[in-house]
């Protein structure tokens, strides 16, 4: 940066130097990024207001919110690794889940634990250069170390407007409806419709955004069973909501009987005289089985709701425009605003990177804006929007690169 400055005529101009000023020396640079701004909510606070500032000229709206993630490759050695031992506990949803069952008695409560119990714990790699990151692997996406962007678009023109990073071993749907909310809280928005890939094809996020009167527009996820065609599937079993059941092809009762804690589903099972005598037993039931069981999410008719927005011609206008800004962002952003790798370690370091990666490309579209509504104090428009903050005179030295 310090030599660009000494040669880039434009980086004089931006920062107010004459020819024959001194230029600041790198390893003050340097210290400045690492100290000045540590444990600082600065680059948030810009990437806020960069936000507001779309919002006040219209290019943000809210209503439409599309929903990404990509991946950035950690900056570690990918040999430094070390495999540990950790608790294998459920996710808050589960937890939540368990919460519900109990409260509508699905479940007994009980404060006794069994001695033959065994706390639950798995094994997981974890790089010794950064232990923030996460391993990848996912079909299609390179493997190692990385950390995902998740990042939420407006569906009116692109503009990103919320920049969450997790490790790369977190499921994409996990921040989903917590970052819906805090975007809808932070920028007043009047959100009616989300979008997002298969990956988010979850009872969570249907029945959060049911709550919030959001509609969904998600394809639905499709898991390959190898006994399909085979066997009966559970979409040939009719489910009866006025009497909590499952109808099966030869119209025997499948009544609930337990509810899986931990992973939220609700079994329904078949009565074993029923199971023996059926004649399409070999096309239901494989192996040494008795009765045939059905399991069913507990959020399932928030799903069924949900999916029915699939069948619309607004699907089809959403998964376009999905297609368009949250891939072509991602695309653009890898390209051309440093992306594609973490040039440095820590989460919080990350989120920095991405934040900032989000802050120019929606300067430039802001500015694009503003120009094509011929506002001829672009700059001047440009420029107010650091002006509020403290740390400017600072921090415009970083912005310098």
């Amino acid at each position: 940066m310090e030599k660009e400055i000494i040669v880039n005529i434009a980086y004089r101009w931006f920062l107010g130097l004459d020819f024959d000023d001194d230029i600041p020396d790198h390893s003050t640079l340097s210290q400045l990024r690492r100290r000045k701004f540590k444990d600082s909510n600065l680059f948030q606070e810009i990437f806020d207001e960069v936000v507001w500032q779309c919002i006040k000229v219209g290019l943000v709206d809210g209503k439409l919110l599309l929903t990404d993630s990509t991946h950035m490759k950690a900056n570690v050695c990918e040999t430094k690794r070390e495999v540990i031992t950790v608790k294998d506990v459920p996710s808050a949803y589960m937890k939540r889940l368990d919460e519900l069952a109990l409260q509508e008695e699905l479940i007994k409560e009980t404060n006794k634990t069994s001695p033959k119990a065994k706390e639950k714990t798995k094994e997981i790699k974890v790089s010794t250069s950064d232990p923030d990151s996460g391993i990848l692997n996912r079909p299609g996406k390179p493997n190692g170390f990385h950390y995902l962007s998740h990042n939420t678009v407006d569906g009116n023109s692109g503009i990103i407007t919320d920049v969450h990073v997790t490790s790369g071993n977190t499921k994409d749907s996990t921040p989903h409806s917590e970052r819906i909310q805090t975007q809808i809280e932070k920028f007043n928005f009047d959100t009616k419709e989300v979008g997002a890939d298969a990956t988010y094809d979850t009872g969570e996020i249907h029945s959060d955004m049911l709550r919030m009167d959001i509609k969904t527009f998600i394809p639905k996820h499709r898991q390959v069973n190898p006994n399909e065609g085979l066997f009966f599937t559970p979409k040939d079993f009719n489910y009866n909501h006025e009497n909590n059941c499952y109808i099966c092809p030869n119209n025997c009762i499948l009544k609930y009987s337990t509810f899986k804690k931990g992973n939220g589903l609700k079994t329904y099972s078949a009565s074993t005289k029923d199971c023996r005598i059926c004649p399409l037993k070999n096309q239901c039931i494989s192996g040494k089985g008795k009765c045939r069981s059905i399991h069913r999410p507990y959020h399932q008719a928030e799903i069924d709701i949900q999916r029915k927005n699939n069948s619309t011609e607004r699907y089809k206008e959403i998964m376009r425009l999905r297609q368009i800004w949250c891939e072509g962002n991602n695309s653009h952003q890898k390209a051309r605003h440093c992306l594609s790798r973490a040039k440095m370690r820590g989460i919080e370091k990350v989120t920095e990177q991405c934040l900032m990666s989000a802050c120019v490309l929606n300067l430039t579209r802001l500015v694009k804006c503003l120009k094509r509504h011929g506002n001829t104090s672009v700059y001047s428009y440009f420029w107010s929007i650091f002006t509020d903050f403290r740390c400017f005179c600072d921090f415009k030295l970083i912005l310098a690169v």
